[in-house]
């Protein structure tokens, strides 16, 4: 009999890696909903897993993806702050891959680089345009500089919401929001 067929077999009757391979399928779901490609899902479901960092080509064997498709992947999922890039000792200047489990992390790193960029281009294009509609006397002008000031203001909001999400535990806000619900 194959050994190979042996292992896959055994794998589809094994309870842990019944429920890893769940996980890892709604891994590929969701990265599909943030519009990534399934391949990053399944990769860092099999990281996420993990005890240890692994290369790429450990993740290319686990995967069976080409090794581009991984070091395309891990480059995107490091980005975005769900894997980290680790060196390990005596390993040379082999890449090493683990994942990032809390997700509060990965939510306030997204903050932090992605939407305060997002907050900083939209506040110095406002500023700028506003700074042009000041003290033009046309109906028009002062029409969209309210608009501008009414999207600044909400800006001026998101920017004191972004600092209490990126300075504050996951725990500390879900216990205010609970204090909130009950008021």
């Amino acid at each position: 009999m194959n050994e190979g067929a042996d292992d896959a077999g055994a794998a589809r009757d094994d309870p842990v890696e019944q429920a890893r391979e769940e996980v890892i399928q709604a891994l590929e779901r969701s990265a599909e909903v943030y519009g990534l490609n399934q391949s990053y899902g399944r990769l860092y479901g099999v990281l996420f897993f993990e005890n240890e960092p692994l290369s790429l080509d450990e993740l290319v064997e686990e995967s069976g993806y080409a090794k581009s498709t991984v070091s395309t992947a891990m480059q995107k999922l490091n980005r975005l702050h769900l894997v980290h890039r680790r060196s390990v000792p005596g390993e040379g200047k082999k890449a090493f891959y683990e994942a990032e489990t809390d997700f509060w992390h990965v939510v306030q790193k997204f903050l932090q680089h992605e939407v305060r960029r997002e907050i900083d281009v939209m506040t110095r294009a406002l500023d700028s345009a506003a700074d042009r509609l000041d003290g033009v006397d046309d109906e028009q002008a002062q029409a969209d500089l309210e608009r501008i000031e009414s999207l600044r203001t909400m800006y001026d909001r998101s920017e004191r919401l972004l600092d209490v999400l990126t300075s504050s535990s996951i725990d500390r806000l879900t216990g205010l929001l609970e204090r909130l619900r009950r008021d």
